[in-house]
């Protein structure tokens, strides 16, 4: 099984599937030990000043992010070996009680590859952990958005997190993010907003425009997840990190709302455009993302 990386050291990488159910299990990340909550410090000042606490966004909002969990296919070689493909872990947050979820395209596809299963874990207050099947509807990577679908019979009552304006968002507001990084579930991080419209670049090498960048804290396994204002509103999808460690710096970056319902509201049309590979250079040249 090979090591899915989404974050390319020395520049903006990606977080969603970076981190292996394999080594997390090992670990002890994933499926046992304690939920770990906790805001990073120097923070709250700003949302005592404007809004809900971290503590009160959590305690509000932690029941409607969800852990994806995504089995990429593998191909076989000359010998009929299996190569490629694994587990891996990501985010994902419910935007309407019928079983809409948004992630990040990296987290259910790879160069368009659409991963062989996907399962959602949710585990608010009485989920205990509950695992249903997701189906994705639809994946684009030149936004990083996706759109999954599960069956609100087979899941704990949905209870969607409020959508904000992301073109209203100003540098210096408090925002948190709560996901999955390295597979430790329910994580809580707070900041601020440290920079507006920012060009990011998905997986395809296509320009995502408005990108929001913060200095809450980001790691591998919170790609998909929600980037929450102190009103409680989702305004982006965190999505990458610029980092020459690996780990969170500081400097993360998520898609814009905005774009992300957009995106979305496209999949539910049918009408959402085939992805193209970018050109950047405009002679016929690629470049990976990872």
């Amino acid at each position: 099984m090979r090591t899915r990386r989404f974050i390319a050291t020395m520049a903006a990488g990606f977080l969603g599937a970076a981190v292996l159910l394999v080594v997390a299990s090992v670990l002890g990340f994933v499926g046992g030990g304690q939920t770990t909550t906790g805001a990073v410090s120097g923070a709250y000042a700003a949302f005592k000043s404007s809004g809900l606490t971290p503590q009160q966004i959590y305690e509000k909002h932690a029941g409607s992010v969800v852990e994806i969990q995504t089995t990429f296919p593998g191909t076989y070689d000359i010998f009929g070996q299996q190569t490629g493909g694994g587990q891996a872990l990501g985010t994902g947050f419910v935007v309407s009680k019928d079983g809409y979820i948004l992630t990040n395209a990296h987290v259910v596809s790879e160069s368009g590859q659409a991963v062989s299963t996907v399962t959602v874990i949710f585990k608010g207050d009485g989920a205990q952990g509950l695992q249903v099947e997701g189906t994705v509807l639809g994946a684009d990577e030149s936004t990083d958005v996706a759109l999954i679908k599960v069956d609100p019979s087979q899941t704990p009552e949905l209870v969607p997190i409020p959508l904000g304006d992301s073109s209203k968002v100003t540098v210096g507001e408090a925002v948190v993010a709560i996901g999955n990084p390295l597979g430790l579930d329910f994580s809580l991080s707070s900041g601020v907003v440290s920079a507006t419209d920012r060009e990011l670049q998905s997986p395809n090498g296509a320009t995502i425009s408005g990108g929001i960048q913060t200095d809450a804290a980001i790691n591998p396994g919170n790609s998909g997840g929600p980037l929450i204002d102190a009103n409680g509103r989702v305004i982006g999808i965190n999505e990458q990190i610029d980092s020459q460690s690996g780990g969170n710096e500081g400097i993360g970056f998520a898609v814009p709302i905005n774009t992300a319902v957009q995106v979305m509201e496209q999949i539910k049309a049918g009408t959402l455009p085939p992805a193209q590979p970018a050109d950047p250079y405009g002679d016929g040249s690629q470049i990976s993302p990872y």
